[in-house]
């Protein structure tokens, strides 16, 4: 079965959305991240919904190219790092985005605005080989 690329196309615009503003926080005091409940509730969903495209893209891919039936988002982005859909380097980058999501949908009380601050500090790029990847191997 082939990957459907409009799905994959529209889940990389909506992750580039995403992405767009959460930049908006970038260069954000801390302590003016952290005045704001709202700052951190929005920044919080736009890196859920991020990391979640991101999951979902690469779900869709081993689901099509048949490379195995994953238990969980870790096992997604172990698959993804297996087959060359992620650059190996990133693997423990994306796992960790991984982990980090399912901690904000099930564990929300222990994620606080520092990490969140920290994350939309330093790590926001981290997305962009992931997207580079898939245009170069799916859109291209």
């Amino acid at each position: 079965m082939t990957v459907d690329r409009e799905k994959i196309r529209q889940k990389l615009q909506f992750m580039r959305q995403e992405l767009r503003e959460l930049k908006k926080f970038q260069g954000m005091d801390i302590s003016q991240f952290q005045s704001n409940s709202l700052y951190e509730a929005a920044a919080t969903r736009m890196l859920q919904v991020a990391i979640e495209a991101l999951l979902d893209i690469c779900a869709h891919i081993i689901s099509r190219e048949g490379w195995g039936l994953p238990k969980s988002y870790v096992e997604t982005v172990e698959l993804a790092a297996r087959n060359s859909l992620i650059p190996q380097q990133l693997e423990d980058t994306y796992k960790a985005m991984a982990r980090f999501r399912n901690r904000v949908v099930h564990l929300y009380d222990e994620v606080d605005a520092a990490e969140i601050w920290d994350i939309l500090q330093n790590h926001l790029e981290d997305f962009r080989p992931f997207m580079a990847a898939v245009i170069r191997r799916y859109l291209s």
